[in-house]
């Protein structure tokens, strides 16, 4: 497995930019995303555990694997991924962590963990490049709140947060159970997160968030037009209406926790026919 890159990434995340712009254009429905993209197909990593929560980071995915962290790096010359591994350092603990968003060039990390006072909470760390792991986290106090604060993405160099949490940070802009709220960095400080609001936010909720290097928002949700329990979404920016990205991605079952990239599509589905059962992760192939 690779260690943290420093360039790697960022011109990954060009590639991907160009790649996705030129294939796709800002306009494009559901099936132009994935035309060129093979039929969804179960991890071959995924083995019965409870694995959800995906991101991808250039050729790595961090996911969750019975709420520890793990990781598995995609190898270019074998066309293989590598057993996953849980994430070296301090990150997995007695408790639960989750929602894994990694950036900065692969070297800083967010995620949740679990607090039986405050229910989860967010936290940050720093890649240790002499002892080649994760670094003791820090609460992000600024964004966490005395209830479960489930889902965070940070963008690229580290001044947006997108979070979703059981506390609203404002009772009075509440959408539906679950909302997306957006916060900045000023001065180093993480400000009082803002609801988004609708068309991104509905009266159903919204579970995860993932902002890809187009700026597109990919999200779940159990909306008014769900097929099943909750559905995969896409919207082309915070203020544009999302697009449920329909069969085979979607299905009656949940479809939950998106995360993309120029060559791969991860998605986490509970009891999906073809599974082990349970919480299995799923994935689909840009084909050449």
């Amino acid at each position: 497995m690779s260690n943290k890159k420093t360039g790697t990434i960022v011109a990954t995340a060009a590639l991907a930019a160009i790649m996705l712009l030129a294939s796709i254009g800002v306009s494009a429905s559901a099936a132009d995303i994935f035309a060129g993209w093979s039929e969804p197909m179960l991890w071959e990593h995924s083995g019965g555990d409870t694995e959800r929560m995906p991101y991808l980071a250039g050729n790595d995915l961090y996911f969750a694997k019975d709420y520890d962290i793990y990781w598995s790096t995609f190898d270019e010359t074998t066309g293989k991924w590598s057993e996953p591994e849980p994430v070296p350092g301090p990150i997995n603990t007695a408790a639960n962590e989750a929602c894994p968003c990694v950036v900065g060039n692969g070297k800083v990390l967010y995620f949740s963990r679990y607090d039986p006072i405050t229910d989860y909470d967010f936290y940050r760390s720093e890649w240790d490049e002499e002892k080649a792991e994760w670094g003791e986290p820090e609460l992000i106090e600024e964004l966490s709140t005395d209830g479960q604060d489930w889902a965070i993405h940070v963008n690229e160099d580290e001044t947006i947060a997108y979070v979703i949490s059981k506390i609203p940070y404002d009772e009075a802009t509440v959408v539906g159970g679950r909302d997306i709220w957006k916060s900045v960095k000023v001065d180093g400080v993480w400000q009082t997160p803002v609801n988004l609001g609708e068309p991104l936010n509905s009266k159903g909720e919204e579970w995860s968030i993932f902002v890809d290097y187009m700026g597109r928002f990919w999200i779940d949700g159990n909306r008014a037009d769900s097929l099943g329990n909750f559905d995969i979404y896409v919207a082309e920016n915070e203020k544009a209406t999302p697009i449920n990205l329909g069969a085979p991605i979607n299905t009656d079952v949940a479809e939950r926790e998106p995360t993309i990239n120029e060559k791969f599509f991860f998605f986490s589905a509970n009891k999906r026919e073809g599974g082990h059962g349970g919480w299995d992760l799923w994935y689909m192939v840009r084909l050449p």
